[in-house]
């Protein structure tokens, strides 16, 4: 029996030996005597900050924790103490939203793991961990204005103008700048003699704050500024067309450059185009572009040379004139029939102008007197009158012109009768070579026996008279 509870007893000693060891500390001090600590000089309700606090490890060969945070018996958040070794110190935060009023933040310590020098794990009880929590109270103050000055010391808490008691007299409210969000602060309302609780103090149906006329329910806008409301003024945008004129036109009384292409209204009935289409004559050209460079913003082609004005800017012809090098031909012939330059009025570079050149673009040529599409200087004939330019020479004729003295023949002709091509009339009888049957014999006889026949006649009247006159006599 003796052996029995000897054998008991050793097995008893050995398991105590085996198992785990457990140390009870008792006096920990987790944490330092500088209790909780807030960011920040001043602190106001809403603003982000961070609580500190600092664990100091003065009993355990290492210490893993759980630093909870507490604002009334809430969580707001948790830091961990990782492998605090002993006699070392940790400072935990974390961030905090600060809210209104008196606040009790707390922190507590969780999920402890306490381990000896020999890496034992110290159980530690909960009633020891509760003596070692802890707490502050906070009075937290609003800041409505921003200004550093709690709402609790701050005499204008909105800063609107108006001081908090003289806003508990009328009745807005002292932390807010407007109280009735009309857009004007309670401040500005009472200086202009409006009610600063009341979004529309004349009852017109506009608030204050668009109201152009906040003390007369008649008038409310003013859209160009000239101190005449809108319902009295009758040029609302003052762009000089009257609104009745505007609407007949068609464009907005209350917007004096309707389609916004910098030509106001009046400008844009003035020179015929659209109020409403910033690009009137679609040339890709806005309007006011065109008046600023004196072209049309009516017309998509202002100089009617062929050429759009936008065609003309890229082709760097002048929009406003019909031939922009002033050489006989518009610019549009030059570039879609000739195919010369319309900024060079002798394309050919040959001393004639486009305008006057039958071949503008070949330098050798210019002329064609006869039309048979031979120019001058290659043609022996350049008047076609079957005299070639070297017979003409000769004769003195002009070989440019068929009929070099303007009689109505040929110079060839005139050469073949024997008449002289460079005298109309080669008889000198009056008569052009033209129209002369006989152009090589003076008219003088004819002339003479007229003269003749004239003077008889004249004397036979002058018998006749005396006759008369003899019997008018004897009557008497």
């Amino acid at each position: 029996m003796l052996n029995k509870t000897k054998i008991a007893l050793s097995f008893a000693v050995l398991a105590l030996l085996l198992a785990p060891q457990f140390t009870f500390a008792e006096n920990f001090k987790f944490v330092v005597n500088e209790g909780i600590r807030i960011s920040g000089d001043k602190v106001f309700t809403g603003d982000k900050v961070k609580l500190y606090t600092v664990i100091v490890n003065n009993d355990f060969a290492s210490l893993n924790a759980q630093a909870d945070f507490y604002a009334n018996g809430t969580q707001i958040d948790s830091a961990a103490i990782v492998n605090l070794a002993y006699e070392k110190a940790q400072q935990v935060w974390v961030e905090f939203v600060v809210p209104y009023g008196q606040v009790n933040i707390e922190m507590k310590l969780s999920g402890v793991l306490a381990k000896d020098a020999n890496g034992n794990v110290l159980q530690i009880e909960a009633q020891q961990l509760a003596s070692y929590q802890v707490s502050r109270e906070f009075d937290f103050d609003k800041d409505t204005d921003g200004d550093d000055i709690g709402n609790k010391e701050d005499g204008d808490d909105d800063n609107d103008g108006l001081s908090d008691e003289q806003e508990a007299e009328i009745g807005s409210d002292p932390e807010k700048t407007d109280s009735d969000g009309d857009g004007i602060s309670d401040g500005e309302e009472v200086k202009q003699g409006l009610d600063p609780t009341k979004k529309d103090s004349d009852g017109d149906g506009k608030n204050d704050g668009e109201d152009a006329f906040p003390k007369d329910r008649g008038e409310w806008s003013d859209v160009d500024a000239d101190g005449i409301g809108d319902n009295a003024d009758k040029d609302d945008d003052n762009d000089g067309l009257e609104d009745e004129e505007e609407i007949a036109f068609g464009s907005d009384p209350n917007n004096p450059d309707t389609d916004a292409d910098g030509l106001n209204d009046f400008d844009e009935k003035k020179y015929g185009s659209d109020p409403n289409e910033a690009d009137s004559d679609g040339d890709g050209i806005d309007d006011k572009t065109e008046v600023d460079q004196g072209t049309n913003p009516a017309k998509s082609d202002s100089d009617d040379d062929g050429i759009g004005d936008k065609d003309e800017a890229e082709k760097g012809t002048d929009p406003t004139k019909a031939d922009t090098d002033e050489d006989g031909l518009s610019d549009g012939d030059e570039l879609n029939e000739k195919g010369t330059d319309p900024v060079n009025a002798d394309t050919d570079g040959d001393g004639v102008k486009d305008g006057e050149d039958v071949f503008p673009r070949n330098k050798d040529e210019a002329f064609d007197s006869d039309g048979d599409g031979i120019g001058n200087n290659e043609d022996d004939d350049d008047d076609n009158d079957s005299l070639t330019d070297e017979q003409e020479k000769e004769l003195g004729t002009d070989p440019t012109k068929a009929d070099t003295d303007g009689d109505g023949l040929k110079d060839n002709v005139e050469k073949e009768r024997g008449t002289s091509p460079t005298e109309a009339d080669t008889d000198a009888d009056g008569m052009v070579d033209g129209k002369d049957s006989d152009p090589l014999v003076p008219k003088n006889e004819s002339i003479k026996t007229y003269v003749q026949f004239g003077a008889l006649g004249l004397m036979g009247l002058i018998a006749l008279f005396a006759l008369l006159r003899l019997f008018k006599r004897r009557d008497e």
